[in-house]
């Protein structure tokens, strides 16, 4: 195993709150991702002072690569400029500046791009755009804008009056979330929702990723992930690759682990040295984004020995098994935040012996084989009901 003094634990990266600025009772945070440096990302808060949720925010986006400065709401327009030249400047501060606002906040924003200072604009929940769409006007550079869909007040002006503001071909989104009501994203927000919030994250960095990066080869971050995972079989090393607390879900089974201390017990103990023999695996596709990859893969193996991860509590049969994977690995930044992987576990169980299916259209390893073949046969459990569109009118 690997020795704790040689592969550090991941730290997620601290901040520094500064309660006056320029000499105003305006407060500040600056957080920088763990490389040092990263391009500036501009986060302009709701609300007239930075709770630790909105310092939360700063430190999840300098964990995806950048330079932050998160900034009170109750700055204006002319502290919002000397607050971007600030953050321009700092050694920290590489390629370009976007900025992302929530609420009021994200108008201020939109009112102080004249100066065509950023290269992305990301904007939550803001009603003032809706009651002033002619602020998207003066916004020259690609922008975003997301809204919580359910549970709007009748008071409240409808987001898609807006959709005809992002017919522009530089990549200008507009996103109305059903998931969420207004304020969804908003950690400081009583309406704050985590899956829908996690959602708009991922449209968000979308744009940030495409004008100023930084740009993660995350193909080649997950195969270094997975080598130590399978070859090496160093647990320090594998959760090296990972942030300070992920998780890991084997979707069938419920195997694996969440935070860094029972993940690396799930690892050291039930995954490195279970991994059975004659095993083979072909990658399928892989399909990327800005977060995150999707594996689909064909894998081939023996059981012949212990697989909790598979088959828990389930004695070696000795019996060959085929299957199509597919792993859902997310990122923050350069790390990997956490791994759903699926599979048919009624088939793996009917292919080791332990599941009678009988008469159920439930298929052996002819399903993992067709992932890799496309021209196996199709349709093979419908039987005579697919005999009776023989020859009908197409």
């Amino acid at each position: 195993m690997g020795d704790e003094s040689r592969i550090p634990r991941y730290r997620t990266p601290k901040g520094e709150l500064i309660e006056r600025f320029f000499d105003q009772k305006i407060m500040v945070f600056r957080a920088v991702h763990n490389s040092g440096s990263g391009p500036g990302l501009l986060l302009v808060s709701g609300s007239n002072s930075l709770s630790q949720q909105m310092c939360s925010r700063a430190i999840l986006f300098a964990e995806e690569g950048y330079s932050v400065l998160a900034i009170a709401g109750n700055a204006s327009e002319g502290d919002l400029i000397k607050a971007t030249a600030y953050l321009k400047k700092l050694p920290e501060t590489e390629l370009g500046l976007v900025a992302v606002g929530y609420g009021k906040g994200a108008s201020l924003i939109c009112r102080s791009s004249e100066n065509g200072a950023f290269k992305g604009i990301i904007c939550f929940d803001s009603e003032e755009l809706i009651k002033s769409p002619e602020l998207l006007d003066q916004v020259s550079c690609p922008i975003v804008c997301h809204f919580g869909g359910s549970n709007r007040d009748r008071h409240l002006e409808d987001p898609k009056t807006l959709q005809s503001k992002f017919k522009r071909k530089d990549g200008s989104r507009i996103y109305i979330w059903e998931e969420g009501a207004p304020g969804f994203a908003d950690p400081e927000n009583a309406n704050f929702n985590p899956r829908a919030d996690d959602l708009a994250h991922t449209r968000t960095l979308e744009l940030i990723r495409r004008v100023v990066g930084p740009y993660y080869d995350f193909v080649s971050l997950f195969s270094e992930h997975v080598h130590h995972e399978f070859t090496t079989k160093d647990v320090d090393a594998t959760m090296a690759t990972m942030i300070e607390e992920p998780y890991v879900n084997h979707v069938p089974t419920l195997a694996g682990g969440v935070g860094h201390d029972m993940l690396k017990r799930f690892y050291k103990y039930h995954f490195v040295d279970q991994n059975a023999g004659g095993r083979d695996r072909t990658r399928i596709s892989y399909t990327m984004g800005p977060n995150r990859v999707v594996l689909e893969t064909y894998t081939k193996f023996r059981h012949d020995s212990v697989i909790d991860r598979y088959f828990p509590g389930i004695e070696p049969t000795g019996k060959e098994v085929e299957i199509a994977t597919v792993i859902i690995v997310k990122f923050r930044g350069d790390r990997v935040c956490h791994e759903h992987l699926y599979w048919d576990q009624g088939s793996a169980l009917k292919q080791i012996g332990v599941l009678d299916a009988g008469n159920l259209p439930l298929a052996g390893p002819e399903a993992a084989r067709k992932v890799l073949d496309e021209t196996l046969p199709s349709n093979i459990f419908m039987g005579e009901a697919w005999e009776t569109s023989e020859g009908k009118p197409l």
